[in-house]
């Protein structure tokens, strides 16, 4: 399921809705849509256990019938709770945390040198700097422009065989998970699995 994009993912609920027979309350306008929102868009590829869906549902309609929605949902994706909620506006992701395993950290790969002490100096200096520039794509016409991304970055840990990397979340954005692999000198094929976002906060929840 990690694979699927973040319209794909929409898709994939706003199906299982109508096949579980719930009420979605309908946009105004000449092209009415579902009103839902998967509140923290994830990143193609990136796993994550932390997700909040919001439905609008139909005038009347007061309960999701949780089990019916978690039979019509394919395997990969779970539904932990649903609550009611009479609050006005959604809630806000404030920070995340993103786990990265690593292939050799912790261990000599070939050659018996250890990448543990690279990628710790590398953190140091990246959290050490008032700011650090990374260079973002932008629209579908491939541009690039410098964004600091030092705002965003809590912290930069190595735990084992794993980096874990804290990110706020603002109304100014948060920083990416391929920025994050390009500060520490990351390929994927340095990763021995998906990268995961876990341990989210809301604001208003």
């Amino acid at each position: 399921m990690r694979f699927l994009s973040h319209a794909e993912t929409m898709r994939l609920f706003q199906r299982a809705c109508v096949r579980a027979g719930v009420q979605i309350a309908y946009s105004q306008g000449f092209n009415p849509h579902q009103r839902m929102s998967l509140v923290l868009p994830r990143s193609v590829g990136v796993e994550s256990d932390d997700e909040i869906l919001c439905l609008w549902l139909k005038e009347g309609q007061t309960e999701i019938d949780a089990e019916s929605l978690k039979s019509e949902l394919p395997n990969g994706i779970e539904i932990v709770s649903v609550e009611t909620s009479q609050a006005k506006s959604i809630p806000e992701p404030i920070s995340a945390r993103y786990i990265m395993s690593v292939r050799w950290l912790g261990h000599p790969f070939p050659g018996g040198q250890y990448i543990d002490d690279k990628i710790r100096r590398q953190i140091e200096e990246i959290l050490a700097g008032d700011k650090v520039m990374v260079d973002r794509r932008t629209g579908e016409n491939s541009r690039t422009k410098p964004v600091d991304v030092r705002p965003f970055l809590e912290s930069i840990k190595v735990e084992q065989d794993r980096v874990a990397v804290d990110c706020k979340i603002s109304q100014a954005g948060t920083i990416r998970v391929d920025e994050i692999l390009g500060l520490l000198h990351l390929k994927t094929a340095d990763l021995t699995g998906p990268v995961k976002r876990t341990g989210v906060q809301w604001k208003g929840l």
